[in-house]
């Protein structure tokens, strides 16, 4: 059985030799991560062992006492989890610091890990930071480990682009997506309870919003579902931010705008059906009458935009101006 070392990289916030603090605190968030991260691999049925230092009296005396813990027993890996300061963006340029990896060597599966590591934290929408592994001969923990180690810079804390996406996705996620690495497997997610079913409240660790059937992520569910953020097209058990489309579920027919319903919208809009009369986001299957839309008048009847009627209509015209929808 595998056995993995995690540890938070600094004393306590607030105490000497404790990491770095600018938007994020470097100490409380890498602690964070650190147990998500533990409970990750136990469940997937690895041997987890915490060894963060919460009492060092230096900096020196920090790491020591890190590396003493990892050496207690013969690891498979060490990972170490921080946050990178230096940016000094606290407005934010449009460019995250983002995301790398420090190991003394890319030899004993590290680099393995680490590719994976990128990769996933790349999907979770985090910038990788240079080429995204650097080897460092200098790091203490690094290079007093038995086991071989690696050593994960999850964000800038200086950085206000930095900031903004690791509020977006959470030490849970993060942890996920540093576990499956670590793994080389995909972990089923835990962020809705046992038996659920409906639209998740929150993203996935790799980025999607399922829908779930008794718990499990439903990939044969298209529909329009509701989450505490609103209403979204779910196409084949995710959400399909990419839509503008009109699409159904049990309550009728509704327009959609970048994957959610917009509710504000009353016009035509089109799918692979046809183009439809909507009113408040909703197709308004009752309505028969023309509709002025793009600079046109189009004839609908029961809701539909019929482009083989010919004929005749009679129009009021209220103050110069053609009635609308």
């Amino acid at each position: 059985m595998a056995i993995y070392n995690v540890h938070g990289g600094h004393n306590p916030a607030g105490r000497v030799a404790c990491g770095a603090v600018g938007l994020l605190d470097e100490s409380k968030e890498d602690r964070l991560i650190t147990f998500e991260l533990i409970n990750y691999l136990r469940k997937n049925g690895a041997t987890a062992r915490d060894c963060t230092c919460n009492n060092g009296t230096s900096q020196r005396d920090v790491l020591e006492k890190i590396v003493a813990k990892c050496n207690q027993v013969s690891a498979t890996y060490d990972f170490s989890i921080h946050l990178n300061s230096g940016r000094n963006d606290y407005n934010g340029d449009g460019v995250q610091g983002g995301f790398e990896i420090h190991v003394c060597s890319t030899n004993k599966g590290k680099k393995e890990i680490a590719d994976r590591a990128i990769a996933n934290m790349k999907a979770l929408g985090f910038r990788i930071h240079g080429n995204g592994i650097v080897v460092r001969k200098d790091l203490y923990v690094l290079n007093h480990t038995k086991a071989p180690a690696l050593l994960f810079e999850i964000c800038f804390v200086d950085d206000k682009d930095d900031y903004d996406m690791y509020q977006s996705v959470g030490p849970k996620r993060i942890a996920k997506a540093l576990a499956e690495a670590i793994l080389n497997k995909t972990i089923e997610d835990d962020i809705v309870p046992n038996g659920f079913t409906g639209l998740a409240n929150c993203v996935a660790g790799d980025g999607n919003w399922y829908y779930y059937t008794d718990g499990k992520i439903d990939t044969s569910v298209t529909t329009v579902a509701q989450n505490i953020n609103g209403w979204f097209y779910v196409k084949n058990g995710k959400v399909d931010f990419t839509a503008n489309t009109v699409a159904q579920n049990e309550n009728g027919w509704w327009v959609i705008r970048n994957g959610a319903v917009d509710f504000n919208y009353t016009g035509l809009a089109q799918n692979e059906n046809g183009w439809w009369v909507i009113r408040n986001g909703a197709v308004d299957f009752n309505y028969t009458g023309f509709v002025i839309y793009d600079g046109g008048v189009w004839y609908a009847q029961n809701g539909a935009v019929d482009f083989s009627y010919t004929g005749e209509l009679t129009v009021s015209i209220y103050k110069n101006k053609l009635p609308t929808l």
